[in-house]
């Protein structure tokens, strides 16, 4: 956010810096620049989805250096990033964009990297992969960032992988098959599937009116036309809270295996204020969808589902996110990119060999034991004129060169030795950090969840960060696996 969003946008705003996530003064960076733009950088914000949702604006657009973390935190700085500078109350939060498509201005001869390209190019994170939950102020819980890999401790593993969508600005796609709450008798709120967009630069769900209209009987909800939003008044929240329900969120991928996502009533007890309304007021985080293009689970959804995604493998994951007490330890787990071969000795060469490799290492020498115990039972078993024995079906064989390796749930996956095709596409502004609802007390946070892809295979769980930040992430030690390993920031949310 920018000076432009307090002195023109809310000059009547009191605090307006610090409503907004503070504030960024380019012209106090004596590492912005804008030269290479003509007139004034100011450009139409690329959020090609989100204007299907009537969200959109300009920013200034130029280059600076990030620092991920707070001083002293020994996190990168990466250099001449991309920044848009915004002002508009469409996107009250500034994002970090996460996506691995390089970013255009007026044509396709000058592609600038994104951020996560740039730190896979230099070394900085082994793949291009995030994985994020926006937190949750009922569970006293930040929302977590995990560049180059995942934490094992933010999420439920359930082994289900989502191919991303054909369109890049479409990528997280998902099937909702159906909404329930526990109440004795009820009936589902979304009872026939649609697919549904996860994004993290929206706040809210906007769902089909009728699912809306199913939500307003079940729980006395009135909408607000002038505002355009559920507001709730102190009655219909007390009741609200002494039933206190539980909202089931069953989504599938496109072979038909599916996965829960629950959420407490707490989840979308929310507050909103100024300029949105005129004053303080709680609402649930619903909108009517007119049709397709609209249907999007908003930051809201990122408080209780930690996402992976990996776009090298052009996939993602969607799990129940977990909510460990501050004094867990993070166990962050490395994705490899395709044919990796010498990640293991990047990593020996930080000072040991990572979980991970060990983890291929075991499998391999399992697998070498057992062909070798299969060799000599199959000798002896000939010698004896008996008949030949062979490995089970199910003892994973690795091809020459190969190495299996662990998967986020213990499952184990065989990747491939060559990578994928390279993507090179434009994009549209993606930001990967995004969760505080806007004007709410119980913000959470965005990425747009990174790009489309279909299902390849896939060595671990996959999600973005992404939400906005209403402060500076706070940034904790990387593991002992060495330089080139994930990076994880977490974020307080207001």
């Amino acid at each position: 956010m920018i000076d432009e969003g307090c002195t023109v946008a809310n000059p009547g705003l009191s605090n307006c810096g610090d409503e907004r996530g503070y504030l960024f003064h380019r012209n106090l960076s004596t590492s912005w620049s804008s030269d290479r733009l003509p007139g004034t950088g100011i450009y139409a914000l690329n959020t090609y989805e989100e204007s299907f949702l009537g969200l959109g604006g300009n920013a200034y657009y130029g280059w600076d250096s990030i620092t991920l973390g707070l001083p002293g935190s020994n996190l990168p700085t990466v250099r001449n990033q991309t920044m848009a500078g915004l002002g508009t109350n469409d996107f009250w939060l500034g994002s970090l964009g996460l996506s691995a498509v390089p970013f255009n201005f007026t044509d396709l001869n000058e592609p600038q990297p994104s951020l996560l390209g740039t730190m896979y190019n230099q070394s900085t994170i082994p793949s291009l992969s995030w994985a994020y939950s926006a937190g949750a102020q009922y569970q006293d819980t930040f929302g977590s960032l995990t560049l180059g890999g995942y934490d094992t401790t933010r999420f439920k593993p359930n082994n289900i992988s989502f191919a991303f969508g054909p369109d890049f600005s479409r990528d997280l796609v998902v099937t909702l098959q159906s909404i329930t709450y526990d109440s004795i008798g009820s009936t589902p709120l979304l009872a026939s599937s649609i697919d549904i967009f996860i994004d993290s630069l929206v706040t809210q769900m906007w769902l089909p009116i009728n699912v809306c209209q199913a939500f307003e009987q079940a729980f006395n909800l009135t909408w607000n036309a002038t505002s355009q939003l559920y507001l709730i008044d102190d009655a219909v929240h007390s009741k609200l809270v002494q039933q206190n329900p539980t909202f089931t969120f069953t989504i599938a991928n496109g072979t038909g295996s599916s996965t829960e996502i629950t959420f407490p009533y707490a989840a979308f007890d929310l507050n909103i204020s100024q300029p949105l309304v005129d004053s303080s007021s709680r609402y649930f985080p619903l909108k009517q969808a007119q049709n397709s293009t609209q249907y999007t689970l908003g930051r809201v959804f990122l408080q209780e589902a930690y996402v992976i995604a990996d776009y090298a493998r052009q996939n993602f994951t969607v799990a129940q996110a977990l909510f460990p007490p501050s004094g867990m330890p993070q166990n962050l787990v490395a994705i490899r990119a395709p044919g990796d071969k010498s990640q293991a000795a990047r990593e020996s060469g930080g000072g040991g060999i990572s979980g991970g490799a060990i983890g291929g290492i075991v499998v391999a020498a399992i697998v070498i034991l057992a062909l070798i115990a299969g060799y000599f039972l199959w000798a002896r078993r000939r010698k004896q004129r008996t008949a030949k024995v062979e490995l089970p079906a199910n003892e994973a064989q690795p091809e020459e060169g190969e190495k299996a390796e662990p998967g986020p749930s213990g499952q184990q996956y065989m990747p491939e030795l060559e990578s994928g095709p390279q993507m090179r596409q434009e994009i549209d502004g993606y930001e990967a950090m995004k969760v505080e609802l806007a004007g709410d007390d119980s913000k959470t946070g965005r990425h747009e969840l990174g790009a489309p892809i279909k299902v390849h295979e896939v060595e671990s769980p996959l999600a973005t960060p992404a939400h906005e930040l209403e402060s500076p992430p706070i940034v904790h030690e990387m593991p002992s696996h060495g330089f080139f390993g994930p990076v994880e920031l977490e974020a307080p949310l207001k």
